[in-house]
């Protein structure tokens, strides 16, 4: 009779939920998650306020803000802004952003 206790290899938690999130079905959404919340990460919480709404959906982040004057700040920083978040998530993901 085996000793089933040697069969057994030990992972770490984090080893684990790496295979659980790297799933492919599990793996967009998470990642869909982290686009979106990397945006108020970057932006700070003066701008989060403003923020009604932010969608990641074909490399493209769509952004709903209730002040015109601060979307018309935003514009000018776009690709300033894209750079950061791709930065930020660790991959270039981000092709473009939207202000809604």
């Amino acid at each position: 009779m085996r000793d089933s206790k040697k069969d057994f290899d030990p992972k770490s938690i984090k080893n684990v939920l790496q295979d659980i999130v790297g799933q492919k079905s599990l793996k967009k959404g998470v990642q869909n998650i982290r686009i979106c919340n990397a945006w108020g990460e970057i932006v700070g919480q003066n701008i989060i306020q403003y923020t009604d709404e932010v969608k990641f959906s074909h490399n493209i982040l769509y952004v709903t803000l209730h002040s015109a004057p601060l979307k018309m700040e935003l514009s000018y920083r776009l690709e300033s802004l894209t750079n950061r978040l791709n930065e930020h998530i660790g991959a270039t993901v981000i092709q473009k952003i939207v202000l809604l």
